[in-house]
């Protein structure tokens, strides 16, 4: 029966006047509370006449369990977002908002749910797959994939399975990548280059997917053919490895070779700049000489001519080890082989001495029969 009905039959509890009383007894307000809601836990509605039990007592104490219960409900929709975390609140299962790290409160279920996502935590992901190469040849390729939540609802309600959407953007990545390349780029030269080209595609699928993850670094953990022709790669690996030899060694021999070369070629041309320079020397010398000899024999050319002879028959037999004399009056040449005299000398003396001694030898000797050559050249004319 509705409160503040019509008529003198006035039950509410808040509006009680009834002979000018005072304020209304907070017993018998609890009381009537309890004929209300005693229907909720098996109690009778009835009046205090009650005959089961004591009414006013299982009221009282439905009461204070229902009380106890709100608090209870209440209480629980107070959370905590720590640090790297956020919290997602949905209201009748519909996105709401995103909390920041802090303490909050939300309606508690059926109203709102909360879901605490970690967004600092990197986790990681695994794939092996096999796959055509540009040259259609057949790789094997296991690949490792670490990644880390940017965005909360993205990552829990527009995809179903994050990790099995993660591993197929990863699959679909590879092969586009390796699609594109030859072999030996895949195996051998070209690991990071396919690494960072993966990773850029990955991430453009999954923010194309709205997925809310970022990749944070992507590896190749093997790359190797199949096993039927695993030795066959093997061969083409060490003579790679021979051809990498080979040339070290060359670039070696050649830093030793090339500065001695070069050093030689130094030599050889401040050589040359030397004797360019001497033989230009001697030249102007032999010129002066010969333009001081010309304006000498000008001046006297006779004894100029005898001098010049003189000179000449000198020079000649200076360079000569054996002489012949004619012995004037008669038909025996006389022979003195030089050579044998020096090699003959006393061994006391030194070479420098015989020499000396020699060569003045055959300078007075020289001197002595060199002018009758001319006389009887002269007397014979």
């Amino acid at each position: 029966m509705p409160w503040n009905t019509p008529g003198n039959n006035n039950d509410d509890p808040w509006n009680r006047k009834s002979n000018n009383q005072g304020p209304p007894d907070l017993d018998e307000v609890f009381q009537k509370l309890g004929r209300k809601f005693g229907g909720l836990f098996g109690g009778s509605g009835g009046g205090s006449n009650s005959s089961s039990g004591s009414p006013n007592g299982s009221s009282s104490i439905g009461l204070i369990a229902i009380f106890i219960v709100a608090i209870v409900w209440a209480m629980s929709g107070i959370y905590k977002v720590t640090e790297g975390e956020a919290g997602v609140i949905l209201q009748f299962g519909k996105y709401k908002e995103t909390t920041n790290p802090g303490l909050h409160w939300h309606v508690p279920f059926p109203v709102q749910s909360l879901f605490i996502v970690d967004t600092q935590q990197v986790r990681s992901a695994r794939h092996q797959t096999t796959m055509l190469t540009q040259d259609e040849n057949i790789v094997e390729i296991i690949l490792a994939a670490q990644y880390r939540v940017k965005d909360a609802p993205g990552y829990l309600f527009n995809l179903r399975g994050p990790e099995t959407t993660l591993k197929q953007a990863m699959e679909s990545a590879i092969r586009e990548i390796v699609g594109k390349s030859r072999v030996d780029f895949v195996l051998y030269e070209g690991l990071e280059v396919i690494s960072s080209s993966t990773k850029e595609l990955m991430q453009e699928i999954l923010d194309r997917y709205d997925a809310g993850i970022e990749i944070t670094s992507l590896n190749l953990e093997k790359t190797q053919p199949p096993s039927p022709v695993q030795n066959a790669f093997d061969d083409v690996i060490k003579s790679r490895e021979d051809l990498e030899r080979y040339i070290q060694e060359a670039e070696a021999y050649a830093n030793t070779i090339v500065p001695q070369a070069r050093g030689e070629a130094a030599r050889i041309t401040e050589e040359a700049t030397g004797y360019k320079e001497a033989i230009v020397a001697t030249a102007e010398g032999e010129s002066e000489r010969f333009s001081a000899l010309l304006t000498e024999y000008r001046k006297a050319p006779s004894i100029t001519r005898e001098r010049l002879y003189l000179e000449a028959t000198e020079a000649v037999f200076s360079n000569s080890t054996k002489i012949m004399l004619d012995v004037e009056g008669g038909n025996n040449l006389m022979y003195l082989p030089l050579d044998k005299l020096i090699q003959n000398a006393t061994p006391t003396r030194s070479n420098n001495t015989g020499a000396a001694n020699t060569s003045s030898s055959f300078g007075s000797s020289r001197s002595s029969e060199t002018p009758q050559r001319p006389t009887r050249g002269r007397e014979n004319r």
